[in-house]
């Protein structure tokens, strides 16, 4: 049981990591992740989507570790961060077209933005 539940956590592992290409990130973790966080608080985390990955069925949560990137990119998603929650969340609730002015804002600051792209 114990070798199912680890084989299982490295196989999710990954999977985040090939989707780092697909975001252009560097680092992704799960939200299951983010939850057993004691001090969620310290990190600076985005939500990204909800994918299903390979061998799940179900989707999981992605998120971005935006802590790990480089100056002065790490502060300007920082910086940007209530901007990109906007943006998503005006996505969720249908607004595309207001979603895509969040992110075209974004896209302007930080080109490399891939996930405001996406």
């Amino acid at each position: 049981m114990q070798a199912d539940a680890l084989s299982a956590r490295i196989d999710l592992t990954v999977r985040l990591e090939s989707l780092t290409q697909y975001y252009g990130v560097y680092l992704l973790i799960s939200g299951d992740v983010v939850q057993r966080f004691s001090k969620p608080e310290k990190y600076h985390i985005r939500f990204l989507d909800r994918a299903i990955v390979k061998g799940r069925q179900e989707a999981i949560t992605v998120c971005e570790v935006l802590d790990v990137e480089v100056e002065p990119v790490r502060s300007l998603k920082i910086q940007i961060l209530p901007v990109f929650e906007e943006g998503l969340e005006q996505y969720c609730q249908g607004n595309f077209a207001k979603a895509q002015l969040y992110f075209e804002h974004i896209v302007a600051l930080n080109p490399a933005d891939k996930p405001s792209r996406i």
